[in-house]
């Protein structure tokens, strides 16, 4: 298990040494928490959150609610709705039957748990997930340096009047705009275009099938 400083985000190693971001397991957390301990309630995702979140929480007919990124916005709808996981994907994950802030060392309890349980490793675990919805998550992000805000804003202002049609060969099929810029391509990968609102940083979240379509030019 792998904590921060204030232990409020969590990541992971499985058993070949392959680093686990919260992507990975928060899907294997809401399998773990339906299935074996029968729990239920709402799945709160980020805009930056994979895919395959939302398809398990349809295996065990749960609801899913997305908001802009921040764990502020997940623990305010903590505060009005019965929520089971609520989730980032930089890592803070937190429980509505706890308290409504993030926490590394419950998340961990219920990893090891699903381990436990299931005698397999967290790979394995993901994997099957995968098989089980049919769809391959393969994940990244990056973040660009800008020369200065100036340079921000600009560009702010070109995708709020010409928005790309097409992305790596690919026409943009939808465009979410609760917390950056969102584009949906006709194969079902996505690309979030979102700036740092306090510093000259670009940054690209993009989930595919594969790591060489995600890093397609």
């Amino acid at each position: 298990m792998v904590f921060d400083g204030d232990s409020d985000r969590i990541a992971a190693v499985d058993g070949q040494g392959n680093f686990l971001s919260s992507q990975v397991l928060i899907p294997i957390l809401i399998e773990h928490l339906a299935e074996n301990r029968g729990m239920t309630g709402e799945i709160v995702k980020t805009v930056s959150a994979s895919d395959l979140i939302p398809l398990i929480a349809d295996l065990y007919g749960l609801s899913v609610h997305q908001t802009p990124i921040g764990y502020k916005y997940i623990a305010d709808r903590m505060r009005s709705e019965r929520v089971l996981i609520g989730g980032e994907e930089s890592g803070g994950v937190g429980y509505g039957t706890h308290i409504p802030e993030r926490d590394a060392l419950l998340s961990a309890l219920y990893v090891l748990e699903a381990v436990v349980e299931s005698g397999q490793d967290l790979s394995v675990l993901y994997r099957r997930l995968q098989e089980r919805v049919g769809f391959l998550s393969a994940y990244d992000r990056l973040d660009l340096p800008l020369a200065s805000m100036a340079v921000r804003d600009r560009l702010l202002e070109r995708l709020g009047t010409d928005l790309p049609q097409e992305v790596a060969g690919q026409a943009v099929v939808d465009c979410l705009s609760i917390d950056g810029h969102k584009f949906r391509l006709g194969d079902g990968r996505w690309l979030l275009i979102r700036f740092s609102g306090t510093e000259p940083v670009l940054r690209l979240y993009c989930e595919a099938p594969t790591l060489e379509l995600v890093h397609q030019p």
